[in-house]
């Protein structure tokens, strides 16, 4: 499968220390997609399975909630690429 991300809402911080927003990954074959929300700090992305882990996050700080971290040189030559194989999520090294 041949799958392309695209950001569907960006969100910035008036101070600019964050950005809060949402990845949508989709198939450019059929009608498959999976959208990650994430946040943007320090050079790298953090992205989590659902909006509730990412306000927890937020709230809680790093503690039990699954998330992914990829830094932005990285995650920017998935986005700028023609298309990745496979989807995104399957890229993304879970933590815990």
């Amino acid at each position: 499968m041949k799958t392309k991300i695209k950001t569907v809402h960006e969100e910035e911080y008036s101070d600019k220390s964050k950005i809060i927003g949402i990845l949508l990954n989709y198939s450019i074959e059929d009608d498959w997609s999976e959208s990650f929300p994430y946040i943007f700090k320090n050079g790298t992305y953090i992205f989590f399975n659902t909006i509730i882990e990412l306000m927890d996050y937020m709230l809680y700080g790093e503690n039990k909630m699954k998330r992914a971290y990829i830094e932005e040189i990285v995650f920017d030559s998935y986005y700028d690429a023609e298309y990745i194989i496979n989807n995104f999520g399957e890229i993304l090294v879970w933590t815990q």
